[in-house]
């Protein structure tokens, strides 16, 4: 047995993303980082907000509202990352962290990478792993009583 089948034909119940670094600009401390966001999946996908949480890797959240990403296609995101290091340093897991809405769910995508310094000490960040999570999935249940006696 796989995956259930979306209406659309499209097997999985969840969304799935690429993330790439695809240019960087700045000095040594704060960089402006470009990264493609592709859409992997036969469903639209909107992404909400973005942020990078890392210490030595650190991006305030980003509200970008209703970007849309056409099913299988791509978009461009940049952002201002504070980090720092010397030719050869490594930052690992390190995460973009975003909001999407996929079939009309809120879901959390998280994109580990590992950040290498070049000789010019540019950040130069491989993803290694994008995971999803559902908004809300570890949340308890509310308990409601049924009446006060």
């Amino acid at each position: 047995m796989g995956k259930p089948e979306h209406p659309s034909g499209e097997a999985g119940a969840e969304p799935r993303v690429g993330v790439e670094q695809t240019a960087c600009a700045g000095s040594d401390g704060e960089w402006r980082i470009a990264w493609r966001i592709t859409n992997l999946t036969a469903s639209e996908l909107r992404l909400l907000d973005a942020r990078f949480p890392h210490g030595q890797f650190r991006g305030a959240l980003m509200e970008l509202g209703d970007l849309m990403i056409a099913p299988r296609g791509s978009t461009g995101l940049e952002a201002v990352v504070a980090c720092q290091g010397g030719p050869g340093d490594v930052v690992e897991n390190a995460f973009l962290i975003a909001t999407v809405e996929w079939r009309e769910v809120r879901w959390r995508i998280l994109a580990r990478m590992t950040v290498r310094f070049t000789a010019d000490r540019e950040p130069d960040a491989t993803t290694e792993l994008v995971t999803v999570q559902r908004v809300g999935f570890s949340r308890p249940e509310r308990q409601v009583s049924a009446s006060k006696v």
